[in-house]
Order: structure tokens, then sequence, then C-alpha cells
């Protein structure tokens, strides 16, 4: 029952913040809701008497002409000409300028032509020039506002679909790399006629899916990163002889953890590439996953070979750098991550921190 209620709260969620997405992007009806919701208030301000009449509802209409001009004036003109190009002097004088000729509009229409077009009903102008270029001035702020605020919407939308792009083109980067030394991987086995070839396939096939399927998302459960860990290790250990030499550790909980998919696996790629296969001595890799309440702690050390191309590019491959920009996106502020190395060995100690 609990989880029904949250499901159905989410769905809430989500739909509200569709409809609020869907009216951000919708400028006709911003203007409509805005008029609507202006006219609203001014009618019950304006009226004459406790309810409101014909005559009530026809004064405010012939009231907001006056206020179109001066609004659609500033959002049109003032505010991308001059606002919007940091001619802010300019902009605050034109403004001025805008509102004294509304309020010359507004002393016109109501002394002189209204009567014209509406007979019998002997408007007049309630409000001074000052008075009138009061209630302007305030069309003219709050509208260039909520022009200020629009664009602020659109831009963190704009920066959201940035980084939603970013991150699915990282994770396009990441796959092939990963992909391409597994198969080298089952490559080198089948050049030795193992019966074990089929067996690797079908775990590759379990890997891919994982990657194609479930790291789409933002966040997977921690046990599925890990076990893709795993399954990565069994696969390069077809091309390792000391196995022994490969230690992976897990400490703690990984039940009801999350994680972002493949933040762990382009540093375990690099301990085998800089490790195990770069003809250093006594070589090992020793990978330990710390999972608390508060933060996961990911730590790789592994040895350090002499082979010129693997010392040339250290961690300043694609995956790592890839990994980075992964974390910054989606741990912003949360997260420590340290490379270091020594004559003998390189050492990554990555912290995670736990809403």
């Amino acid at each position: 029952m609990v989880w029904k209620q949250f499901l159905q709260g989410n769905e809430m969620t989500f739909s509200f913040k569709n409809i609020f997405n869907q009216f951000i992007r919708n400028r006709i009806l911003q203007h409509i809701l805005f008029w609507a919701l202006s006219f609203l208030i001014l009618v019950n301000i304006l009226k004459v008497s406790a309810e409101i009449k014909r005559i009530d509802l026809i004064y405010t209409f012939v009231f907001h002409l006056p206020v179109f001009l001066i609004v659609y004036l500033n959002l049109k003109v003032l505010f991308p000409y001059f606002l919007e190009r940091g001619k802010y002097f300019l902009f605050v004088v034109l403004a001025l300028a805008v509102i004294a000729v509304g309020a010359g509009f507004y002393l016109i229409l109501f002394n002189h032509w209204i009567d014209y077009v509406f007979r019998g009903y002997y408007f007049i102008a309630y409000y001074s020039f000052w008075d009138i270029s009061l209630y302007y001035l305030i069309y003219i702020f709050l509208t260039s506002l909520l022009r200020l605020a629009r664009g602020w919407f659109k831009l963190q939308e704009i920066e959201n679909e940035r980084a939603e792009t970013e991150l699915k083109a990282l994770r396009s980067q990441i796959n092939p790399h990963f992909l391409f030394n597994s198969l080298n991987s089952i490559y080198s086995l089948s050049r030795k006629n193992s019966p074990a070839v089929p067996d690797k396939i079908v775990q590759l096939s379990d890997l891919m899916r994982h990657i194609i399927y479930e790291s789409d998302a933002d966040f997977i459960p921690l046990e599925k990163e890990i076990e893709m860990v795993r399954n990565y290790i069994e696969l390069q250990n077809l091309r390792t002889v000391k196995l022994e030499k490969i230690n992976l550790e897990i400490k703690g909980d990984i039940q009801n953890k999350k994680i972002a998919p493949l933040v762990f696996l382009p540093f375990v790629e690099n301990s085998f590439k800089h490790g195990l296969k770069s003809g250093a001595e006594n070589a090992y890799v020793n990978i330990c996953v710390r999972i608390r309440e508060t933060d996961i702690v990911f730590e790789i050390e592994n040895t350090k070979g002499d082979s010129p191309a693997l010392t040339d590019s250290k961690y300043k491959g694609i995956g790592i750098q890839n990994v980075k920009k992964r974390l910054e996106l989606l741990y912003p502020n949360v997260h420590k991550l340290e490379i270091t190395e020594d004559e003998k060995k390189f050492k990554v100690f990555l912290q995670i921190y736990l809403n």
C-alpha cells in the first residue's frame, strides 16, 4: 500500500513537471494566462460597486489597451534591443518614455475618445498622469521579470539537454572501448581452441546486455555494477597467467545502493593494461570496494610496468577522461577522485557520497 502511494506520488510529480515544462515552452499560453490574470485582478480593483457589472468589464478592457501598448513595446523592442545587449541606461530612459506615452494615451483615451465608441457610459480618467504611470511602471517591471525568468528556465532546459547529450556521448565512447578489449580476450582464447570459448561468448553477451539496456540509465543498482566488474575480470583472466595476483574485495552491504553505470570499469581496464600487461615484475591488481551508509569508496592499485607505449599514455586515455567528465556531471561536488603513482605502482581512490 505504501509502495503504491509512493508510485502515485511520483506519477503526480512527473505529470506536474511535464505540464510545467510544456507551459515554459508555450509562449502563447503564457501570454493568455498573464492577461487573464491581469484582467481578473484589475476588474476587482476598478469596479464601481460590490458586484462586477457590464460597465466594469468594459472599463477594464479599455483600461488594458494602453497597458498592451507599453508591455509589448517593452518586450518586443526595449528588452531585446537594449536590455539584452547591455544598454541599461538607454533601456531605463526609453522605458520611462514608453510609460509617459502610455499615460498620455490613457488620458486621451478616457477623456476624449471612449465616449465616441461606448455612448451613454460617461467614462472618465480616474487616475492622474503620475498615478497611472506608477501602474505602468509596475507592468514594465513585472513583465521584464517574467521575461528574464522564462529565459532562465529555457537556459536550464538547454543545459539539462546538453548534459544528457554529453552523458550519452560519453557512454558511446566507453562502450566500444570496453568491447574491443573483451573481444581481444576471447579471440586469444579461440586461437588456442579452448572449449571455454562458447561460455565466454555468453558471458560477453551478458556484459553487452548490461551496457546496452541497463547502462542507459543515470543510476543502476550497485550489485549490477560490481557484477559487471567481476565478469570483466573473468574475461581478462583468459589472458592473464598469474590469476592469484588479481584480487577483488567487497566490504559492506551492496544491497539498496545505486551508482552511475560504467564508473568503475575504466579504472579496472587501465589496471590490467598498466599492471598485468605492462611487463612489470610480480604484477598485481588489487581492487577494493567499501560500502558505507554515507559513501562508496572504490580503490584500485596495480604495478607499474616499463612498456614505453603504456608509460606514455598512463591514465590519460579516453576511458579515464570520460569517467572524470561523467563524475562531474552526475556527482557534482559530492565525489572525490585521486589518481597517484610512484616508480612502482598506480593507485586510484574514488569516493562517492550518497544522498
